[in-house]
């Protein structure tokens, strides 16, 4: 009788929050673009971008017309609110921007952006369309996988001995991959036959394809993205152990194939890097950006500048060991992307914001939970040598994440209501 009152009450929650057709149009839109995601680069169209900003204009209309025709809107979460300040300080540094132009352009991707998270929010509020949208992106994720691969078997180099599909910068898609990694096997172990093999096919060719990109930071990413396996390993049935150990098998196959000499020599700089190297110039840019910073410390320099600042303040270009001159070259880490560009202010809600992703976590199912754990884990290692506070895998997967912790928040009351429904029922078996 319980399991009857818990089936009832979860019933009429979930037809309460059928998409209408034109709800379920932008749903569809937004699969779209988080299976385009990560190839965006692939497809670029003059004078308008990459495909992966059409899908998103599409999203972006039809969810303006679903929402119009609902005639109402979800409360936003904390999440929502610390984000929307956050594009809010963005834009309004135009006022004080050392370089206006960009920090125009910047406040309308973020404007998108967040305009993506809202979407996601709105349309993915159950987890059957959240686990379609995990599944999107692990399957666009083919696409620049397998340009990558055709790329080495070809002898196309990206830049020197590097390869990267899709035209993506191999750093990028490194992380791309790497953020894969433990969505991919958390579907793994949620499926069994064909659609398992699909997945455990990605993770080998996730794998591969970092080790192909030859970047330091994302394959150091890829080892805390492998930190799922272990942290769920005793929840796991026999069968599902022997499926991950296929899958691992499978993994160092590939890697032991297909990845060149020239990556795994690469690779293998990475400790005298962080003792004596500049980690391919990154320390010399962080010097510069932290002088920027302490010139402007609480409302930064504006969204968008620190390109053109940095470039001033530098003695010289930066030269990497490829001899490729970086005239204006990026933060290449996230954390001092915000502070320079937005000041103590803007960074003090960039991390609020990700103390309340942490935080969210608490009530989600042990598996969920350690799946977001490990990819939180997976974006900070990341982000430390990339500037990704603008791009488009961040807000989806943040946005993703906050849609989840929603899900999980409305179900228990309905869980207490059940148990409260039957409640009279036990007492009554007890006593006869």
């Amino acid at each position: 009788m319980l399991e009857h009152a818990n089936k009832r009450t979860e019933r009429a929650g979930v037809e309460s929050e059928d998409l209408s057709g034109l709800g379920k149009l932008a749903f569809g839109s937004l699969w779209l673009l988080a299976f385009a995601i990560s190839w965006e680069d692939a497809v670029t169209i003059p004078n308008f971008g990459t495909s992966a900003r059409l899908v998103g204009v599409l999203s972006g209309g039809l969810g303006i017309l679903a929402i119009l025709e609902r005639g109402r809107v979800r409360r936003p979460s904390p999440g929502h609110i610390l984000m929307a300040l956050f594009v809010m300080l963005a834009a309004v540094s135009y006022m004080w921007s050392l370089y206006p132009e960009g920090t125009l352009t910047q406040a309308l991707t973020y404007i998108q952006l967040l305009m993506m998270g809202w979407l996601i929010w709105e349309f993915a509020s159950r987890d059957r369309e959240q686990m379609r949208l995990l599944q999107a992106y692990v399957l666009g994720t083919f696409v620049s996988g397998i340009d990558t691969v055709y790329l080495f078997l070809s002898h196309q180099e990206s830049v020197y001995q590097r390869y990267a599909g899709a035209r993506l910068d191999a750093n990028d898609l490194g992380l791309m991959m790497a953020l894969s990694i433990p969505v991919s096997y958390y579907l793994l172990i949620q499926n069994k036959g064909v659609v398992a093999w699909v997945y455990r096919l990605q993770l080998v060719l996730a794998g591969t394809t970092v080790l192909l990109t030859a970047s330091r930071g994302a394959t150091l990413a890829s080892l805390i993205a492998l930190s799922i396996v272990p942290l769920t390993h005793a929840r796991l049935t026999v069968r599902q152990r022997i499926a991950v150990l296929l899958t691992v098998s499978l993994l160092v196959c590939g890697a032991l194939l297909f990845v060149p000499a020239t990556s795994w020599d690469r690779l293998s700089t990475t400790p005298s890097e962080f003792e004596q190297g500049t980690l391919t110039g990154r320390t010399v840019i962080w010097k510069a950006g932290w002088e920027l910073f302490r010139a402007h410390p609480f409302v930064g320099i504006g969204a968008n500048a620190f390109r053109v600042m940095v470039s001033r303040v530098l003695a010289q270009p930066i030269r990497t060991n490829q001899d490729v001159v970086l005239q204006a070259p990026p933060a290449h880490n996230t954390f001092l992307s915000v502070l320079v560009e937005q000041g103590v202010i803007g960074f003090a809600l960039f991390c609020t914001l990700l103390v309340v992703l942490a935080l969210s976590l608490r009530g989600m199912p042990a598996i969920q939970q350690k799946l977001w754990i490990v990819f939180l884990g997976v974006w900070v290692v990341g982000v430390s040598s990339l500037t990704w506070e603008m791009r488009k895998p961040t807000w989806f997967f943040f946005g993703l994440l906050m849609a989840q912790c929603g899900t999980t928040a409305r179900k228990r009351p309905r869980q207490s209501h059940a148990s409260s429904l039957a409640a009279p029922e036990l007492r009554f078996l007890r006593a006869s």
